[in-house]
């Protein structure tokens, strides 16, 4: 397909988009700088929209082609012919992305003026494509670098006389109890990524190489800004104490699980918490919950004596936003998704949805099991496909998340409501729950064992890779100081000594797939501010975690207003006109918690309690600090307590 626009100016520009062994190729344009420069800027934004228009059009199709490429790898991992293929698709949607950037940075005088009604969307695209500078060679190695790393964290391994891969062992780990076993198993994940460990080296300082050529001091300065961190690090300054309440009240309890594995003072060993990165720990439930005579929410048995499908847990999601009055999921959506595992088959098991830009086509896929934990993770990929639902009629610049966190933070509130015990009751998986304190107790402690863990791991990851490519981690010291971070932030440690032999940061697939984990952090946070504008919305006069968004159309047409937007508006704007406020903040999540953090303090000032842990290997303590920071909070709440409420 050939299109030519001759443009007011007269300049022709020929847009060449052509279809090459089933790739749409778009060439490069090079505007003359002395013609823009002699047009105004009416006549240049009458240009922007038919070139960006056109481009829409044949982006979207090679998104389509790329999108399905990556889906069937995903399922034959062992298929090689696949991968090259996808490779390839993706190169050639790179390079247009890449295109259309530069043509809009050429365009700087639009994106200068605020008045231009382009502005943002010329903007997008600078976002969205890579406009800088890359020298061929340093590109192709990094490709080069990328596969192979990628090619080591998908090989199997042998644990007890069976071959998976990491995306495998969850499951496997989440079902077993005995110390030796969970440590074994443990080892040989963490064993697999060792061979990565050069190959990141050189791709961090080809990275950095890219970097400075585009007038950065390292690639990090891409991945993040320093607003930004300063954010994160005044949430997480929030958050602390409410984890390490936690932290020290799920530690007691595996001490009593674990004699002489868990000590009371010291960081969690991490194999022990039954999950690969200790950020999930809905496999201890059954074991360290409070008020052992109450029955606690655990869906799973409930869901086999209903005898639940996979599918059907997706079936009860999409019911779940039909009954807020929004999309139900195509049926491309239900031919085309991947629910479990295929048999004797090396496919990709981490969750994941997929926007394929065209046909309503909207797929998950997902090696579902039926417990409490997928049933959270099925509303929670089932609210990007919403997402991708609600902003398909947008152009395929805004046809995105407006920030990272957003599309996650979305997925997390949505299965943050249907984990509420009200809408279980309603929708018949919850019997037997009375809502007294004990229950409500015990739920929290749940929710929190779900949601208060990745926070520290998330931001510890991030450091990490941040001080990996400022040059302040070296590379004969990435294992030590991954786990001094992780001591510090997660209040957790490997079962043994980890020399420098290893990569156990390459385990986690953001790392060996160069994808950034910082949006985890925040929506874990966004998650319930989310929750509580819908919950204010559709009434909720009771506790925030007891609130039932089912059936509530206001709730309804307040989250589509956040989901239709896609990134048509900066993230800020969006967020002031769906929360009221332009930023991220913790006071939703701490409310939401709040009984749970009143009844730990108590435990604390009945020294039932011991909060903080050593990390020996960096000497940082937080024990000097965590303890007296909790009794300084509970000093001033007496103090006021009885200035307002005398005795």
């Amino acid at each position: 397909m050939i299109y030519h626009f001759t443009v007011l100016f007269s300049i022709i520009i020929s847009i060449t988009c052509q279809q090459n062994e089933d790739i749409v190729e778009c060439n490069n344009q090079d505007l003359s700088q002395h013609y823009l420069d002699k047009t105004n800027p009416n006549e240049q934004e009458q240009f922007a929209y038919k070139i960006l228009h056109e481009y829409d059009r044949n982006l979207t199709t090679l998104a389509y082609i790329t999108a399905s490429a990556e889906f069937e790898t995903h399922l034959h991992l062992n298929d090689t012919s696949k991968t090259r293929a996808t490779e390839k698709y993706y190169d050639a949607y790179r390079n247009c992305l890449k295109t259309v950037a530069i043509i809009g940075k050429q365009l700087k005088n639009l994106i200068d003026d605020p008045n231009a009604s382009l502005r943002w969307l010329l903007i997008r695209t600078q976002a969205i494509g890579d406009a800088a500078q890359n020298d061929t060679k340093t590109k192709f190695d990094m490709q080069k670098l990328k596969a192979r790393i990628k090619e080591i964290y998908h090989q199997k391994f042998i644990w007890n006389n069976t071959r998976i891969t990491i995306d495998e062992v969850q499951e496997i780990m989440g079902g077993l109890k005995s110390p030796d076993d969970l440590l074994s198993l443990w080892k040989a994940t963490y064993d697999v990524p060792a061979p990565m460990r050069d190959h990141y080296s050189e791709l961090i300082a080809l990275q950095n190489q890219q970097a400075k050529q585009n007038h950065m001091n390292d690639r990090s300065e891409a991945m993040t800004t320093a607003e930004e961190r300063r954010l994160v690090e005044q949430l997480w300054q929030e958050l602390k104490p409410l984890h390490d309440l936690v932290h020290a009240y799920v530690r007691q309890q595996m001490v009593q699980m674990y004699p002489g594995h868990v000590q009371l003072d010291q960081p969690i060993p991490l194999h022990l918490t039954r999950d690969l990165f200790g950020t999930m720990l809905t496999y201890l439930e059954h074991d360290i919950l409070p008020f052992p005579d109450i029955e606690g929410i655990d869906l799973g048995p409930a869901m086999k004596r209903k005898n639940f499908t996979e599918e059907n847990i997706f079936q009860y999601a999409d019911d779940f936003f039909v009954a807020l009055n929004l999309t139900r999921a195509p049926s491309r959506f239900w031919n085309l998704s991947i629910f479990k595992k295929t048999p004797n088959r090396h496919m990709a098991c981490h969750p994941a949805a997929f926007d394929m830009y065209k046909y309503d086509d909207v797929r998950i896929r997902m090696c579902t099991s039926v417990t409490s934990r997928d049933f959270y993770v099925v509303h929670h990929e089932m609210g990007h496909i919403q997402h991708y639902l609600q902003y398909k009629n947008l152009p395929f610049w805004f046809r995105r998340s407006p920030h990272g966190a957003f599309s996650e933070g979305i997925g997390d509130a949505i299965a943050l409501a249907a984990m509420s015990p009200t809408h279980l009751k309603r929708i018949g998986l919850l019997e037997n729950y009375s809502s007294s304190k004990e229950d409500n107790i015990k739920f929290l402690v749940s929710q929190a064992l779900s949601r208060l863990f990745l926070p520290p791991y998330a931001y510890a990851l991030e450091l990490w890779r941040w001080s990996v490519y400022n040059g302040s981690i070296l590379p004969s010291e990435y294992n030590k100081r991954y786990w001094d971070l992780i001591c510090q932030y997660q209040g957790m440690k490997p079962p043994e000594v980890r020399g420098e032999r290893y990569f156990d940061a390459g385990t986690k697939l953001h790392i060996a797939f160069d994808l950034t984990y910082l949006k985890y952090f925040l929506a874990h946070v966004f998650q319930f501010q989310i929750f509580d504008v819908l919950c204010h919305e559709a009434g909720n006069r009771g506790p925030l975690h007891l609130c039932d968004l089912h059936g509530s159309v206001a709730a309804g047409k307040k989250l589509k207003v956040l989901l239709g937007m896609g990134s048509s508006k900066p993230w800020e704007d969006i967020l002031e006109e769906f929360a009221g406020v332009k930023t991220f903040s913790a006071k939703s999540c701490l409310k939401y918690f709040q009984p749970l953090r009143d009844y730990l303090e108590k435990l604390v000032a009945d020294g039932q309690l011991h909060v903080g842990w050593k990390c020996e290997n960096n000497g940082f303590s937080t024990r000097s600090f965590i303890p007296t920071t909790i009794w300084l909070i509970l000093i001033l709440k007496f103090i006021l307590s009885n200035i307002f409420f005398p005795l």
